[in-house]
């Protein structure tokens, strides 16, 4: 069997039983203790001996004493003081059958009684003599804050590091001596005939919890009295002493051991918000709940960002949350001046707080680079400490537990220092060639001598359907044009082709008139195209690929619109042939007989079968890229459609 010794972080104990429950301390040699083994002095004791506290806020109270330092020095008086009271009440008893031996024995009694409390009272008086002046300052405010530094680096590369810093804790009491404590003073000094530059005690501060604390010059251990001199203080000035002094203090320490934190406490990401022309940046703020499991601190408020960025970024044009920006750029010593923006007392909401998460979006004047670097701060609040210590108690000089304030504020505060590189931060905009508005110009738009009808539509999308997936084609109704023979037609073609994993949308929009000669078929017409691509780009290569994609759908268009504007029979203003024109095309006669090939009759005896099979694969990679199929599904799918489709071939 393998015994492993773990050890226990202290905490301040009952130094008798080891209760954690302290109550009181013993005011002679400040042992802490439970209600059992540090008491309050007896009413009796008082009344013999008298009270140890004086004025406003110790004159009713009790002393507390331990076991050793109950007035044990006073013990053998009053054990004599007993003994002479029972031989004064014996004697009063003999009185009745002897009187002179009654009467004797009874004064022996009251003189050895005498002697003993004259003797308890003195030694009793030379020690308290010894012990420092007992005052009860008023308590304004304390405050424990233990400090968290964070050092947390991203590289141009890509890895990001969080260091911590050790652990220190600040402790500051307000407290503030009174006209009680000047009246102390004056009652002191006529007692023991001394002067007014006298040692005092103002009680003392106990830190509670599992702490560990590293011993320091001002701070040994978790018990820490309140001393000094009155002659510091100008309230305790003989001649016009002022009606206060504060009395400060400020402690420091280190954790013996430090708390062991797996993962960073505060996690600050960068990223170039999307289609913002990369003038916008975006900081993404996250942490975590820290402090032992059974007592988990959660962030309380951030009291400061603040982010340096390069001067050519220029000035802030907008922000998510109310912010604070510099006049001027700063000289930090680095190879340019630096800009700076704040943001202090952030309140995340309740939202936030779940999610640990809070987001902030700053826009600025200039562009953000690829080579650029930011720095900055953060600084956060939690409520608790992350030692584990759970309360600040103060006691008064004479031991007892101080009950009138309102408890000590217990923080944990996180100090974030950022430095990040944009280098590895992929930036994605969209990139829209020939925009939706362009469409209203007639300029933009390529026209072409083509009857806008369902069989130019069925030529273009077969044409397209070689390399793209045809997502829709809508027709919308026609309508009567600026004269009686001509018709408005509207057509909408959309569809897409991916890019690696990465979608090129493209969008047309089909115009034209068609001109009839009082057949059902129109004899002529003309046709408009605009075309319009949107594509998500992060480098130059993809945005130049976006350009690219216009390019070719633009040539794709003029050269199947040119075929079938090159098979356009000549037909003249008077009337159709037997067979009526249809975009290089003539239906088969009444008598059986047939013009020209119908609209390139080779496209639609083999199209079909291809275009259901691209209309396939675009439905698999829809599913492939959203998620529904995986890659081998993928694979076997498309394979087994293009089988079916080589089958269809032979």
């Amino acid at each position: 069997m393998i015994t492993e010794i773990k050890p226990q972080v202290p905490r301040v104990r009952c130094y008798e039983c080891g209760s954690p429950d302290i109550r009181s301390l013993c005011h002679h040699c400040w042992r802490p203790g439970c209600a059992t083994h540090v008491v309050p002095m007896q009413r009796w004791a008082a009344r013999l001996l008298g009270r140890e506290g004086a004025g406003r806020g110790l004159g009713t109270d009790a002393s507390y004493h331990c076991q050793e330092c109950g007035h044990a020095i006073a013990r053998y008086q009053l054990a004599l003081g007993a003994g002479g009271l029972g031989l004064m009440v014996a004697g009063l008893i003999i009185v009745l059958l002897n009187p002179p031996a009654g009467l004797a024995l009874a004064v022996a009694g009251v003189l050895l009684a005498a002697w003993a409390y004259l003797t308890a009272r003195r030694r009793t008086a030379r020690r308290r003599a010894e012990l420092p002046l007992a005052l009860q300052p008023k308590i304004n405010e304390v405050r424990l804050t233990e400090r968290l530094g964070v050092d947390i680096t991203l590289a141009p590369q890509g890895r990001y590091t969080t260091s911590l810093r050790p652990v220190e804790g600040d402790i500051a009491v307000d407290l503030v001596f009174g006209r009680p404590d000047h009246d102390r003073l004056d009652l002191y000094a006529r007692k023991h005939a001394t002067n007014r530059n006298t040692r005092f005690c103002a009680g003392c501060l106990v830190l509670h919890g599992p702490i560990d604390i590293a011993p320091q010059p001002d701070l040994p251990g978790p018990i820490r009295r309140l001393e000094g001199t009155t002659g510091a203080y100008p309230v305790f000035r003989a001649e016009d002493p002022h009606a206060s002094s504060p009395f400060p203090l400020a402690l420091t320490y280190r954790l013996a051991r430090e708390p062991v934190i797996r993962e960073g406490p505060v996690w600050v990401t960068p990223s170039i918000v999307p289609e913002s022309d990369q003038r916008a940046l975006e900081l993404d703020i996250q942490w975590v709940d820290l402090g032992p499991r059974d007592n988990r601190l959660s962030l309380d408020v951030i009291e400061l960002i603040q982010l340096r960025y390069p001067e050519r970024w220029g000035k802030v044009e907008k922000a998510s949350r109310r912010a604070i920006q510099s006049g001027a750029a700063e000289d930090c010593g680095g190879p340019e001046a630096l800009r700076r923006v704040e943001w202090r007392q952030l309140l995340p909401t309740e939202q936030q707080r779940q999610d640990r998460q809070l987001k902030l979006t700053i826009r600025f004047e200039g562009k953000i680079l690829a080579e650029d670097r930011v720095s900055g701060r953060l600084e956060a609040t939690m409520r608790g400490a992350l030692s584990g210590l759970d309360k600040v108690r103060l006691y008064s000089s004479l031991g007892k537990r101080r009950g009138d304030w309102r408890g000590a504020a217990i923080r944990t505060r996180i100090e974030a220092d950022f430095k990040l590189s944009l280098r590895s931060i992929r930036y994605q905009d969209v990139l829209i060639v020939r925009e939706c508005g362009s469409m209203e110009d007639e300029n933009d738009a390529d026209q072409f001598d083509v009857i806008p009808n369902d069989e130019m539509v069925i030529g273009l999308t077969n044409a397209l359907s070689e390399n793209y997936y045809v997502k829709r084609v809508i027709e919308h109704p026609p309508r009567s044009g600026g004269r009686a023979d001509h018709v408005q037609r509207y057509w909408d073609i959309a569809g897409r082709r991916y890019d690696g994993v990465y979608p090129i949308e493209f969008h047309m929009v089909l115009t034209g008139e068609e001109i009839h000669r009082g057949g059902v078929r129109p004899v002529a017409g003309t046709t408009k195209i605009t075309i319009v691509v949107q594509g998500a780009y992060s480098n130059d290569e993809m945005k130049d690929r976006i350009k690219g994609e216009w390019d070719a759908l633009d040539e794709l268009t003029r050269e199947t619109m040119q075929a079938l504007a090159a098979r356009r029979p000549d037909v003249d203003g008077r009337g159709a042939p037997s067979g009526t024109a249809q975009n290089g095309s003539f239906r088969p006669t009444y008598n059986g007989s047939s013009g020209p090939e119908h609209n390139g009759s080779s496209w639609v005896s083999a199209d079909p079968s291809r275009r259901r099979l691209l209309e396939r694969l675009g439905k698999l990679d829809e599913a492939l890229v959203d998620g529904r199929i995986s890659l081998e599904q993928y694979e076997e799918m498309r394979a087994r459609a293009e089988q079916e489709f080589t089958g269809w071939e032979a």
